[in-house]
């Protein structure tokens, strides 16, 4: 599978948390999906804690988000770990998810990430 990135920061995100992703799927998918927009990449110790493995849903509150992020944040989370949201569940249908033309072959190579077949 090519891999392709939305941007060479993208690509530098995922490169810089190589070793933590192991090549499980799910971190894999994790990290790239987080690295597609600027704002998770700049807030990514807020949306997940590297130590412990943990995803902070408190994060979907803080100022900085917008709604793309936030749709973003909720689709790596539960690729991650299978994360369903309390709030905002309107966020997580396909068609918001995946209603922005600039990201969404770029969410749905996540996906691919997270499920593809090896061998």
């Amino acid at each position: 599978m090519s891999v392709k990135y939305s941007s060479q920061q993208h690509m530098e995100f995922i490169q810089k948390f190589g070793t933590w992703h192991s090549m499980k799927p799910e971190r894999v998918s994790f990290l790239y999906i987080l690295g597609i927009l600027r704002v998770t990449r700049e807030h990514f110790r807020e949306i997940f804690d590297l130590q412990t493995g943990e995803i902070h849903p408190e994060c979907l509150k803080r100022p900085w988000i917008t709604p793309l992020a936030r749709r973003t944040i909720m689709l790596a989370f539960n690729l991650y770990e299978n994360w369903m949201p309390s709030v905002y569940p309107e966020d997580c249908s396909p068609s918001a998810l995946f209603d922005n033309d600039r990201i969404r072959d770029f969410l749905l190579t996540g996906i691919e990430l997270r499920y593809r077949r090896e061998g």
